[in-house]
């Protein structure tokens, strides 16, 4: 829990990270919205048998989702670890259920649990950077899996 605190007031030190906001429904809900129309573009991406980029595409559908979460609870973030900090601070503060498995497929603090399961930021950073052309498909599978469910969590905590 510390190590969470302590990197929260380092993502608040600069705006360029983190900042706290009023809530944002509206800007949620664009981002919602990005979510969706990007899962749409997987699934294109898919028809077309480009699945690197489907994969990459979809690591943002995610993260769109998370963004929108961060919106409505006054937070605007511009660095991915810190997004994932703040939605585990929501979390241990108990103004957010929502299940830490999610953030955890997509993104990990834990490095030691990085090495034996690749979250979904690793695997797109390999499929972004790296010279490989071709993933396998059933992480293609998995993550469009991912996206649905974190779009569903998603729209429920708007509602709430």
């Amino acid at each position: 829990m510390p190590q969470i605190d302590e990197h929260l007031k380092w993502c608040m030190k600069d705006p360029k990270r983190l900042i706290k906001t009023e809530s944002d429904l509206d800007l949620a809900q664009k981002h919602v919205k990005k979510s969706e129309y990007n899962y749409g573009v997987v699934q294109t991406l898919e028809r077309l048998k480009t699945y690197d980029w489907a994969f990459n595409v979809g690591f943002y559908s995610i993260y769109h989702c998370f963004l929108a979460i961060l919106a409505k609870y006054g937070y605007e973030s511009r660095n991915q670890a810190c997004t994932i900090t703040v939605l585990h601070t929501l979390i241990n503060d108990k103004k957010l259920e929502l299940d830490k498995d999610l953030i955890a497929q997509f993104d990990t603090l834990d490095v030691e649990k990085n090495i034996t399961n690749p979250t979904v930021r690793e695997r797109r950073e390999l499929s972004t950077y790296g010279v490989e052309t071709s993933i396998d498909l059933q992480q293609l599978k998995k993550i469009k899996e991912l996206i649905l469910k974190v779009q569903r969590e998603t729209i429920r905590i708007m509602r709430e």
